[in-house]
Protein backbone atom coordinates (compact mmCIF):
# COMPACT_ATOMS: atom_id res chain seq x y z
CA UNK A 1 0.00 0.00 0.00
CA UNK A 2 1.36 3.43 -0.85
CA UNK A 3 0.41 6.84 0.47
CA UNK A 4 0.72 10.24 -1.16
CA UNK A 5 1.34 13.54 0.64
CA UNK A 6 1.69 16.92 -1.08
CA UNK A 7 3.14 20.03 0.55
CA UNK A 8 3.62 23.45 -1.02
CA UNK A 9 5.80 25.75 1.06
CA UNK A 10 7.40 29.16 0.66
CA UNK A 11 11.17 29.01 0.34
CA UNK A 12 11.93 31.73 2.87
CA UNK A 13 13.88 30.67 5.94
CA UNK A 14 10.93 30.73 8.33
CA UNK A 15 9.38 27.63 6.80
CA UNK A 16 12.55 25.52 6.75
CA UNK A 17 11.90 24.20 10.25
CA UNK A 18 8.30 23.33 9.35
CA UNK A 19 9.40 21.38 6.27
CA UNK A 20 12.07 19.59 8.35
CA UNK A 21 9.45 18.60 10.95
CA UNK A 22 7.09 17.28 8.27
CA UNK A 23 9.88 15.29 6.60
CA UNK A 24 10.69 13.79 10.01
CA UNK A 25 7.09 12.67 10.49
CA UNK A 26 6.91 11.24 6.99
CA UNK A 27 10.17 9.37 7.56
CA UNK A 28 8.71 7.79 10.69
CA UNK A 29 5.74 6.47 8.65
CA UNK A 30 8.06 4.25 6.60
CA UNK A 31 10.37 3.39 9.52
CA UNK A 32 13.44 5.28 8.33
CA UNK A 33 16.12 5.21 11.00
CA UNK A 34 17.45 8.44 12.51
CA UNK A 35 20.43 8.69 10.14
CA UNK A 36 18.26 7.92 7.09
CA UNK A 37 15.72 10.54 8.20
CA UNK A 38 18.49 13.08 8.72
CA UNK A 39 19.90 12.31 5.26
CA UNK A 40 16.49 12.89 3.66
CA UNK A 41 15.99 16.12 5.59
CA UNK A 42 19.43 17.40 4.57
CA UNK A 43 18.87 16.49 0.91
CA UNK A 44 15.56 18.36 0.84
CA UNK A 45 17.06 21.35 2.65
CA UNK A 46 19.89 21.52 0.12
CA UNK A 47 17.44 21.36 -2.79
CA UNK A 48 15.38 24.13 -1.17
CA UNK A 49 18.51 26.25 -0.81
CA UNK A 50 19.53 25.66 -4.43
CA UNK A 51 16.03 26.62 -5.64
CA UNK A 52 16.21 29.91 -3.74
CA UNK A 53 15.19 32.01 -6.76
CA UNK A 54 11.66 30.64 -6.47
CA UNK A 55 8.98 31.85 -4.09
CA UNK A 56 7.64 28.40 -3.29
CA UNK A 57 8.22 24.75 -4.05
CA UNK A 58 5.89 21.76 -4.00
CA UNK A 59 7.05 18.50 -2.46
CA UNK A 60 5.14 15.36 -3.44
CA UNK A 61 5.89 12.42 -1.13
CA UNK A 62 5.05 8.88 -2.22
CA UNK A 63 5.40 6.45 0.67
CA UNK A 64 5.70 2.71 0.16
CA UNK A 65 6.96 0.04 2.52
CA UNK A 66 10.70 0.53 2.72
CA UNK A 67 11.01 3.77 0.74
CA UNK A 68 10.18 7.45 0.41
CA UNK A 69 10.06 9.05 -3.04
CA UNK A 70 10.02 12.85 -3.13
CA UNK A 71 9.30 14.93 -6.20
CA UNK A 72 10.20 18.64 -5.89
CA UNK A 73 9.09 21.31 -8.31
CA UNK A 74 8.06 22.66 -10.61
CA UNK A 75 11.36 24.40 -11.19
CA UNK A 76 11.24 27.85 -12.72
CA UNK A 77 14.75 27.56 -14.15
CA UNK A 78 16.91 24.74 -15.52
CA UNK A 79 19.85 25.65 -13.26
CA UNK A 80 19.00 23.19 -10.51
CA UNK A 81 18.34 20.37 -12.98
CA UNK A 82 21.58 21.18 -14.83
CA UNK A 83 23.54 21.10 -11.55
CA UNK A 84 22.61 17.43 -11.16
CA UNK A 85 24.11 16.58 -14.54
CA UNK A 86 27.52 18.19 -13.98
CA UNK A 87 30.57 16.14 -13.15
CA UNK A 88 32.58 16.51 -9.95
CA UNK A 89 34.43 19.76 -9.26
CA UNK A 90 37.72 19.36 -7.38
CA UNK A 91 37.44 20.68 -3.84
CA UNK A 92 33.78 21.72 -4.19
CA UNK A 93 30.74 20.38 -2.40
CA UNK A 94 28.36 20.21 -5.37
CA UNK A 95 24.66 19.45 -5.28
CA UNK A 96 25.33 16.22 -7.16
CA UNK A 97 27.96 15.22 -4.60
CA UNK A 98 25.62 15.96 -1.70
CA UNK A 99 22.77 13.92 -3.18
CA UNK A 100 25.15 11.07 -4.10
CA UNK A 101 25.96 10.85 -0.39
CA UNK A 102 22.52 11.38 1.12
CA UNK A 103 19.94 9.58 -1.04
CA UNK A 104 19.70 6.26 -2.84
CA UNK A 105 18.71 7.71 -6.21
CA UNK A 106 17.78 11.01 -7.80
CA UNK A 107 17.05 12.45 -11.19
CA UNK A 108 15.30 15.08 -13.23
CA UNK A 109 11.80 14.50 -14.58
CA UNK A 110 10.15 16.56 -17.29
CA UNK A 111 6.37 16.74 -17.27
CA UNK A 112 4.36 16.68 -20.49
CA UNK A 113 3.93 20.45 -20.23
CA UNK A 114 7.71 20.97 -20.04
CA UNK A 115 7.89 21.70 -16.30
CA UNK A 116 10.90 20.22 -14.51
CA UNK A 117 10.92 18.29 -11.24
CA UNK A 118 13.69 16.76 -9.14
CA UNK A 119 13.05 13.23 -7.88
CA UNK A 120 14.87 11.76 -4.89
CA UNK A 121 14.42 8.32 -3.32
CA UNK A 122 15.49 7.19 0.14
CA UNK A 123 15.29 3.49 1.03
CA UNK A 124 15.00 1.99 4.49
CA UNK A 125 18.30 0.43 5.58
CA UNK A 126 19.83 0.66 2.10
Amino acid sequence: MSEHIELTAPLDGDFGAVVRLIVGGISARVDLGFEEMDDLQLAIERLHAEAGGQERLTLDFDLSPGRVRVRLGPLLERGLADALQRGPVAGALTLKGVLDTLVDSYGVEEAADGRLFIRIVKLVNA
